[in-house]
């Protein structure tokens, strides 16, 4: 039996709280959705000027995010070949001839390069960030101007016509 019979004393007090709360929950929940307030300025329709600056919102936002995605993919692969010459490096390492000054140059002159690969990718990397904080602005921008708004589609037509 995988719950415990108890029917008498707190147990059963205990048992009657957890079923009263397990049926209040979706009661209150179905009230939170009633209550909550029609979308007031949301419809109201978009005029013509509204509606073409919610189009060049949608193409820059389209845009950025276009090249925030080619930007993450570059970051990555720089990442990924990063990470390879390390893990190059590490191994050449246990192998690597300490008496001569030759090998030992060799391999720090790697390791510089390698170093100066990161600070490069440091460097993207925060570029990235700030180009993807900047499609999240636009977004919410956009999203909270134009999205789930209507529009009468003659002036959509009447404004991809001058296009």
């Amino acid at each position: 039996m995988p719950f415990p019979l108890c029917l008498a004393g707190p147990c059963r007090a205990a048992y009657v709280g957890v079923i009263l709360a397990a049926l209040l929950v979706p009661a209150a929940h179905a009230a939170d959705k009633k209550a909550a307030p029609p979308a007031g300025p949301k419809t109201a329709i978009l005029t013509p000027e509204q509606l073409r600056d919610c189009l060049t919102q949608k193409e820059k936002l389209a845009k950025g995010t276009d090249s925030a995605v080619k930007a993450k993919a570059a970051v990555a692969a720089d990442k990924a070949e990063i990470d390879r010459t390390g893990a190059a490096l590490e191994a050449e390492a246990t192998t690597l001839d300490r008496t001569s000054e030759e090998a030992v140059s060799s391999y720090n002159a790697k390791i510089i390069e390698r170093n100066g690969r990161v600070d490069a990718w440091k460097a993207k990397a925060t570029a990235y960030n700030t180009e993807a904080e900047n499609v999240l602005a636009a977004k919410d921008a956009y999203e909270k101007a134009c999205a789930n708004r209507r529009y009468d589609d003659r002036d959509l037509n009447d404004l991809q016509k001058k296009k």
